[in-house]
């Protein structure tokens, strides 16, 4: 199965905090590492994990250049890119007032895939479904 990811949740387990993660979120990250679901990873994701990591607010387990390369090159992770229609349907998502908020839903809706979130502000606008808990 294809699943998208926002930020703090790619970030808690690239930074080995999985148990931050809610127990359906882990289960799914598990899978994506064995190989037998695939992780969308939005171009707002890479970006904010890139800026987090630049401000010392993340502490990758290696340099965010290596990180990238390692997702592009692996076979369960896709990344995303950011174009006219994500940024048509982030525009129509003004209920979701953080703008990378607003580009990763859009991501997740574009590709019609559920988004691996713990923030309520989303689960809660109904957006697009969720997996956490």
């Amino acid at each position: 199965m294809l699943f998208a990811t926002d930020t703090h949740a790619l970030v808690h387990h690239i930074v080995g905090q999985s148990r931050k993660l809610g127990r359906r979120a882990r289960t799914v990250f598990d899978r994506v590492e064995r190989g037998l679901d695939t992780l969308l990873i939005p171009f707002t994701v890479l970006e904010e994990v890139m800026l987090l990591s630049e401000v010392g607010k993340v502490h990758l387990p290696m340099p965010f250049r290596d990180l990238l390369v390692s997702f592009m090159r692996a076979e369960n992770f896709e990344l995303g890119v950011n174009d006219p229609e994500l940024l048509m349907e982030a525009a129509a998502l003004t209920g979701i007032k953080d703008p990378y908020d607003r580009l990763i839903v859009a991501q997740a809706r574009v590709a019609g895939l559920p988004l691996l979130t713990g923030d309520e502000a989303i689960h809660d606008s109904r957006l697009v479904r969720t997996v956490w808990d």
